[in-house]
Order: C-alpha cells, then structure tokens, then sequence
C-alpha cells in the first residue's frame, strides 16, 4: 500500500510536476486519515454519541458526532518525556466503567469542537469526552470535503463558517443545543470558529487553538512543516512554484487565497476569544497571531511553552483544565471584562 502510494506521488510530479501536486492537496483536504482514526469513532460509539447528518442550505450534506453531557469516568493522562534530544508522547485513555451507563449530567451549555485541515471530528475525541464529562454537550461536525460530509469546494474558512451557522440553527430549532454556546477549533477548525463567531447569536466564547492569520501564508509553510504527508517535498518546490499553486487553487475553489484573513471577522466578534500557539510551532506566525489578537479588543493571545503544531492539541493535561476555568468565568452577556488564562506548567517523565 504504501508502495503504491510512492508510485502515484512520483507518477503527479512527472505527469504534472510539484504545482499540481500541492494545488491538488490544497484543492480538497481528502480522507486520508479515515482509518487511522477508526478507533476514535469506535470510542464515540462506546461513550453512546448519536452520529448524524443535516443539509446546509447550499445542499452540502454535513455529518457529525452529537454527545450530551455525562457522568463518564473518563481518564486522559499525558507523559512527555525528552531524553537525549529525542522527544515522545505516551497517551493513556480509558473509561473506569461502561461508559453507554454512564447517568446524564444538567447540561451547563454547548461546545462545537472544529476539527484540523485533513482530519474528521472525530480527530477531537478526547477533546469531546472531557467536555462531556463537564456537564457540556458536544457537537463534532466533519467539516466540508472532510470525514463524511459533502465533497463541496472548500474555502478555507468563510465557506466552512456558512456551515457552521446552518449547523447552529438547525440544532437550536431541534432544541439540541442548550446554551451558552462555545466553538472551539483547532488549526483550520480554530479559522473556521474565528468567521462563525460573529454570524452567530449568543457565542458566549471561542476558543481557537493555532489558527492561521492567512491561509495563502501558511500554505506556503505548509511542504517544510509536514503538513502535505512528505516533508522532502520543502526541498523540491520553490517558492515560485509554491505561488502558482496557490493561483491555480484559488481559480478551482472560486476564493483568492491570499485574502482569506479572519481579522475581520473577529474584529465583530462581540465575544471573549482566546487564541493559543504552541511556542515552538513551525507553521503558524506567532507575530501574525499577535497581530490578529489585536484586531479586537476582546481577543487574547497566549503562547503555550515547549509545543509545536502538533502536539499542542493533544496536551489536554496542560490545558483543558485552565479551559474549563476561562469558559466558566466568561460574564454573561458581552460587555463584562474577559478572563486571563494560562496553561497549566510544563512537566517531563524521566
């Protein structure tokens, strides 16, 4: 298999040649991920999460994970251990009992969790069942051209937020969605959160995990970061061929990629928004998001030390606790002060 997958990579750079290839990747997302992640779906079923579809009002079929708040004895221990410059995440998941059994919890509000560029909702398991365990319940779309929804053209953003929202109404008319409402993304999914939050009535916060100020800037970083599959490609592509594909992308998808900025939307965002990035993440500018913050007066940004792009969302030990702290702290309404937030101390395993 992956043989075969070698094959058809070198056979694209010949027919076509290293533009192609990265417009291509740009141009739709793909399911490459849909079996490395079929545990994940095995542990929503487990945990009784309902998945189901709606249609946007473009006629784009949106699948997605529905869970209510319960009583889980739901565990998620982190050990990172750093030894000799080789570094390593060991992950410890598991449920104390039958989870299906597990009572349901008086719902304290709504959490949709916004999933990474290339993945599904279920990439933000862990995520959903701590929230769940909360007292919140939890909503798990697949983006458009992602997981089980529609192969519709992507938009980086502005597209996927129009979703969103029809998501929204669609679950408040079922009375499926009790409030206050957050949206929480990671990546492409925190973009995504920053265009929804100001389409939508009664965000009472949004929380945005390393999301992009530009997409057109951090596609360009896109081939060194590892993010297309094959970081050699950083070494094949110039930054001339680098722009073609982004131009070619652009007239395929119907959006010009170098415009796609969420400063504006977030600068109508009534709501609190915090913004996180991992101190040593290789995609995403910290100075772009620093400049993003600004945007509004009710947007903060914090680095979290020690993690990259990857491995910043997995650290739940580090940060869904001061989350939960940031989000039950948020006044009512829009006009009080935001809170602060910091993660919570970086630690080793010898």
């Amino acid at each position: 298999m992956r043989q075969g997958r070698w094959l058809m990579v070198l056979l694209v750079f010949a027919l076509g040649g290293c533009t192609t290839f990265v417009a291509r990747q740009i141009e739709r997302p793909g399911h490459d991920n849909r079996a490395q992640l079929a545990w994940f779906r095995q542990e929503l079923k487990r945990a009784d999460f309902q998945f189901d579809a709606m249609h946007t009002r473009q006629a784009v079929r949106m699948a997605y994970w529905y869970g209510q708040p319960r009583a889980y004895d739901f565990s998620a221990n982190v050990q990172e251990q750093r030894k000799d410059h080789h570094y390593s995440l060991k992950f410890d998941y598991k449920f104390g009992g039958e989870p299906a059994k597990a009572p349901f919890l008086p719902a304290r509000g709504s959490v949709i969790l916004l999933h990474p560029w290339g993945m599904e909702g279920s990439a933000l398991t862990t995520w959903a069942l701590l929230f769940a365990s909360a007292g919140y319940t939890v909503v798990m779309p697949d983006l458009r051209s992602h997981g089980e929804s529609d192969d519709a053209p992507v938009g980086y953003g502005p597209r996927e937020a129009d979703d969103i929202v029809d998501l929204v109404h669609d679950l408040r008319a079922a009375n499926r969605l009790p409030g206050p409402l957050y949206l929480f993304g990671v990546s492409y999914g925190g973009t995504v959160a920053l265009f929804a939050s100001p389409k939508l009535a009664d965000v009472h916060g949004v929380i945005a995990l390393e999301p992009y100020a530009n997409a057109a800037a951090v596609i360009r970083r896109a081939p060194a970061s590892g993010l297309f599959g094959y970081r050699w490609l950083a070494s094949w592509i110039r930054p001339r061929e680098m722009d073609h594909a982004i131009q070619r992308a652009s007239r395929q998808l119907g959006v010009d990629l170098t415009q796609i900025d969420p400063g504006d939307a977030l600068a109508h965002t009534p709501s609190c928004a915090l913004i996180l990035r991992g101190a040593e993440d290789n995609l995403i500018a910290g100075d772009a998001l620093r400049e993003l913050a600004r945007r509004s007066p009710r947007a903060s940004y914090v680095e979290v030390s020690e993690q990259g792009h990857l491995d910043l969302p997995m650290r739940t030990d580090r940060l869904f606790p001061p989350l939960l702290d940031w989000m039950q702290a948020l006044s009512p309404g829009t006009g009080g002060s935001c809170p602060g937030f910091a993660p919570l101390p970086f630690t080793t395993t010898p």
